[in-house]
């Protein structure tokens, strides 16, 4: 993913970024501008390309881990077509019903995607297990106290989401070891 950050939206700053809507004031979230890209959704393109191999296996396990819905990606032209994941707005269920009762609705359920898990190094996608394992709730939590209130967001359903995350990383790390069995790569 690109570098990002928390940025404050100044009353001036006033653009349509889609017909009818527009930045308002207040706390937004931003990443860094990736220049000479293409925008893509076509996952094994450029797998051979740079380190993308190795890229992909850690999308698998955030794309999994974050119950991540409509890929998008960009490959940087400048970079040998790195492939970096940004549009994350469908994450977290996606469509579903962004609810407490609707996120623990979504569980430990394997997360459905339709991605070549194969294009991925096997030896990156095991890495990336025991990263994922590796997680403590309190890392999660972390993360998710950075949310700001002002996101229309209570710190009970960012409670639910870091105890969902923490009780997904298990499976999701289970399966990224099994897609690496799987991965005729190394």
């Amino acid at each position: 993913m690109c570098e990002n950050a928390l940025i404050d939206i100044s009353e001036s700053l006033s653009w349509e970024y889609h017909p009818g809507y527009r930045l308002h004031k207040g706390v937004g979230h931003a990443s860094l501008n990736v220049e000479d890209v293409i925008v893509s959704e076509e996952w094994d393109t450029y797998s051979a390309y740079d380190d993308n191999r190795n890229r992909q296996a850690l999308i698998l396990a955030l794309g999994d881990l974050c119950m991540g819905v409509d890929p998008q990606w960009l490959h940087q032209v400048v970079a040998d077509y790195s492939i970096w994941s940004f549009d994350h707005g469908f994450w977290l269920a996606g469509e579903a019903d962004w609810t407490t009762d609707g996120l623990r609705k979504v569980g430990v359920r394997p997360w459905q995607y339709d991605l070549d898990v194969a294009v991925a190094s096997a030896e990156a996608l095991r890495a990336a297990a025991d990263r994922v394992q590796a997680l403590t709730l309190a890392s999660i939590q972390a993360v998710t106290d950075e949310v700001p209130l002002a996101w229309s967001v209570t710190r009970e359903e960012l409670s639910v989401v870091a105890d969902l995350l923490f009780v997904r990383a298990e499976g999701v790390a289970q399966r990224l070891r099994s897609a690496a069995d799987q991965s005729e790569r190394a």
